[in-house]
């Protein structure tokens, strides 16, 4: 009997995690999003792995192996060296991506391109960090000789040790809602960000933006984003976000949109499986 009650009580306590009030706001922190708009993405192969499986047409790496391999290595040696590797262990490769300037016209079709020793490119390396139910993407952009040009997206370990062990994110949630700022405010989305100033995952919440006034008009509008700390739920930091809404008085919040852009790869996957399915049904008449 003794030892049913024990696991009675890790089930519920499992389960119970992290159910509060506006738990449901949870999302991805970071960014899956491409560094600019001229680039070529690359399916990304290490020890006979694949991943990228959602992305429909990625470009095969090996056409520029001898670039990559360099690339990916200096972006390895960074992250266990900053963050640790264990830190290292939990995260997996979203995306390769090669970006090429804006006077660059890029045509997959050209082997040129791909001889990426002619032209002065960047590589943006995105990556997918887990935690428990927790998932925070971020990107990591080095220059054609290996050099890192972004800002740190993670904590560093030696001066952070514990900075893995995140708090449960409803406490971030009753924190917020005691504040005076945020009285008579409503959450938009929760999600886990990086804070450099205080070298730590942070819980980032962001408010609800006033309605529009009028209709069919621009107008500004701002938000309070709080960061509390993923690790003391300390309040590290509040931001004041400016941005402006439709004319429709429709806000498109970055909930909405990472949504969407859910919901996008959702059907590319759909289209590209029932493409290989007509493919295969072709081969086997």
């Amino acid at each position: 009997m003794k030892r049913h009650f024990i696991i009675l009580i890790i089930f519920v306590s499992y389960f119970g995690y992290s159910q509060c009030e506006d738990s449901d706001k949870l999302d991805l922190g970071g960014t899956y999003l491409s560094r600019t708009k001229n680039y070529i993405r690359f399916a990304e192969k290490y020890k006979d792995s694949i991943y990228l499986k959602e992305i429909s047409y990625p470009e095969d790496i090996k056409k520029i192996e001898k670039y990559s391999d360099f690339i990916l290595k200096k972006a390895e040696n960074y992250i266990i060296d900053r963050g640790g590797f264990e830190f290292y262990k939990s995260i997996k490769i979203h995306g390769f991506e090669v970006n090429y300037k804006d006077t660059i016209k890029v045509n997959l079709k050209d082997p040129n391109i791909y001889n990426l020793s002619n032209y002065n490119v960047t590589y943006w390396i995105l990556y997918l960090y887990k935690n428990k139910n927790i998932k925070y993407a971020f990107g990591l952009e080095f220059d054609k000789n290996g050099e890192m040009i972004s800002e740190n997206k993670f904590p560093k370990y030696s001066d952070n040790i514990n900075f893995e062990n995140l708090t449960d994110y409803c406490l971030a949630l009753n924190l917020i809602k005691k504040n005076k700022k945020f009285k008579n405010k409503k959450v938009d989305y929760i999600e886990l960000s990086y804070l450099d100033i205080s070298n730590s995952f942070c819980w980032l919440i962001e408010e609800v933006a006033k309605p529009n006034k009028e209709f069919e008009k621009w107008e500004e509008k701002s938000v309070n984003q709080y960061y509390i700390n993923a690790n003391t739920n300390k309040l590290e930091s509040v931001v004041e976000k400016k941005f402006m809404s439709i004319a429709s008085g429709v806000i498109i919040s970055k909930r909405k949109i990472k949504k969407e852009i859910r919901k996008e790869k959702r059907l590319k996957r759909k289209q590209a499986k029932n493409k290989n399915t007509t493919a295969n049904s072709g081969l086997a008449q």
